[in-house]
């Protein structure tokens, strides 16, 4: 921009035109009003020449000013007008692009809802986890605590833990009570037991007479000597055979007291007690000392030799 005196310059340009063809114009009226005379009529008629020259000159450049501002005005309606359709164009095209964010913008916000519905879904199962973990947690740290109360209570009352129940065979009952297999298997073992134990009697040697020499007897075969089977020494005694002997007979005696109670029940007491009346024995007579000491069991567990029966072996092969 031109800094100055010179700063404005255009309307000055512009004004000096039309006021140099009014100046011309009003010094030649004014010269022709004073010098109008009867002898001076051809500076007159040059005063009005000039002035109508004047004026002519002004109509032209009035014109012309006029066609250059008519151009000018067609040229900024028609910029106008183009400024109007690209505004028009921009406008439609905002628009349409405001219609596309906001058709984007509900896809987008229909995604958010998705996945905030899935995050809420998502924290709901950690929490169900977490809650879980808790549970599992809790109830190993109960099962740990129990473990070691009863690990506690086994070291301090070792003979208090509970026995494991024995298998169920021919020889035992579920209840660990032995059965009338098992009672015959015990009975034959007691015997066999017993009848080695028992003295063998040697045959009574005959009387013969006196001879100087004596007879000659016939050498008789020897059988080879078996190996001799060296066995551990073991202490056992009791005769506690399958380790059941008053388990069993409390077992015998609860059985018999439900069956008498399940009998009393059906028939009545008074004909229970009758009948165990009749089916009683009666009561053995003292035997001999002589009797009791031959009937008397002598544990020869320590010089007998043996093998002994492998219990558990001979359980598992039965059952």
């Amino acid at each position: 921009m031109p800094r100055g005196r010179h700063r404005n310059p255009e309307p000055l340009h512009r004004l000096l035109t039309p006021t140099a063809v009014a100046g011309v114009s009003l010094v030649s009226a004014g010269a022709a009003w004073l010098l109008a005379g009867p002898d001076d009529g051809t500076a007159l008629r040059l005063l009005v020449a000039l002035a109508a020259a004047a004026g002519v000159t002004g109509g032209v450049v009035m014109r012309a000013w006029d066609r250059s501002a008519g151009r000018r005005v067609a040229e900024l309606a028609r910029e106008r007008v183009k400024d109007e359709w690209k505004t028009d164009e921009r406008m439609a095209e905002l628009e349409s692009d405001l219609e596309e964010a906001r058709a984007l913008r509900a896809r987008l916000d229909a995604k958010l809802r998705a996945k905030r519905v899935e995050i809420a879904g998502l924290r709901g199962e950690h929490a169900a986890l977490l809650r879980r973990y808790a549970t599992a947690e809790t109830e190993r740290a109960s099962a740990l605590e129990r473990r070691r109360l009863l690990a506690i209570e086994v070291s301090s009352a070792p003979a208090a833990a509970p026995k494991e129940l024995p298998v169920v065979s021919e020889e035992r009952t579920s209840a660990g009570a032995p059965t009338s297999v098992g009672y015959a298997r015990a009975h034959a073992a007691l015997s066999a037991l017993v009848r080695k134990a028992q003295p063998r009697e040697l045959p009574a040697a005959p009387l013969a007479p006196a001879a100087s020499v004596p007879a000659r007897r016939p050498a008789a075969a020897v059988a080879p000597y078996a190996a001799q089977r060296r066995t551990t020494s073991r202490v056992e005694g009791g005769f506690d055979f399958f380790g059941a002997a008053k388990n069993a007979a409390q077992a015998r005696a609860a059985i018999e007291a439900v069956q008498n109670e399940d009998l009393a029940d059906v028939v009545g007491a008074e004909a229970l007690a009758v009948h165990e009346a009749e089916t009683a024995e009666p009561p053995a007579e003292p035997a001999a000392p002589e009797s009791s000491a031959q009937g008397q069991v002598i544990d020869l567990t320590a010089h007998d030799e043996t093998e002994p029966i492998d219990v558990v072996r001979l359980r598992t092969a039965i059952s």
